[in-house]
């Protein structure tokens, strides 16, 4: 059996800690501090000079653009190939457009233990940068701003009380509230086309 791997991060971070809004995260570190705290970590935590390279390279250039995104996933894929398993490169968009580089590998705990090595070395910073950087947010916050009437008519179908003045942040955690409440029977956003949480 084949599982999708990656570091997916876009969607799934955006309501991590429902108390905090989202925005003011994002606005409190600037692009040049994450890829300064990604590199530093990837140098401490076995990165590859590759993956090192392109860190090093979006530092200068303000982005990791999706061409090295893809190039880490794809040295993921070799560096498993290599190793004597089998994996395949993939992709996921997400409901805002954001492409998310994957790769696909066998359940066996052997394998799973060779990829996640392969991900520390060839990968991880990147794509968590990748998808962190600010204008990958954006784009997603953007996605969620314009799905959240969608939701809040959903939370409205389902019996809630959505207050008039909420603000997206507060929709879609009321959202993931509805979700835990009647596990997973009312999950609205599925319904507005929001994945990734």
């Amino acid at each position: 059996m084949f599982v999708m791997g990656g570091v997916v991060l876009a969607g799934g971070v955006v309501l991590v800690g429902c108390g905090t809004e989202t925005g003011a995260q994002a606005d409190s570190e600037t692009f040049a501090d994450q890829i300064a705290a990604a590199i530093e970590q990837a140098e401490a935590g076995g990165a590859s000079e590759a993956q090192l390279a392109i860190l090093r390279q979006a530092q200068i250039d303000g982005e990791v653009s999706l061409e090295d995104a893809r190039a880490t996933a794809h040295a993921v894929v070799e560096c498993v190939n290599n190793a004597g398993f089998s994996s395949f490169y993939s992709e996921h968009t997400e409901g805002s457009g954001l492409v998310i580089p994957e790769y696909s590998y066998s359940s066996d705990p052997e394998q799973e233990a060779i990829t996640d090595a392969c991900m520390v070395q060839e990968d991880a910073w990147v794509s968590m940068v990748y998808q962190m950087q600010p204008s990958s947010q954006a784009r997603e916050d953007a996605f969620l701003e314009q799905q959240a009437p969608l939701v809040r008519r959903c939370l409205e179908t389902n019996g809630y009380t959505v207050a008039p003045n909420a603000t997206t942040h507060e929709v879609l955690c009321q959202a993931v509230d509805a979700i835990l409440e009647t596990d997973g029977v009312v999950d609205c956003l599925v319904e507005a086309g929001i994945d990734g949480f």
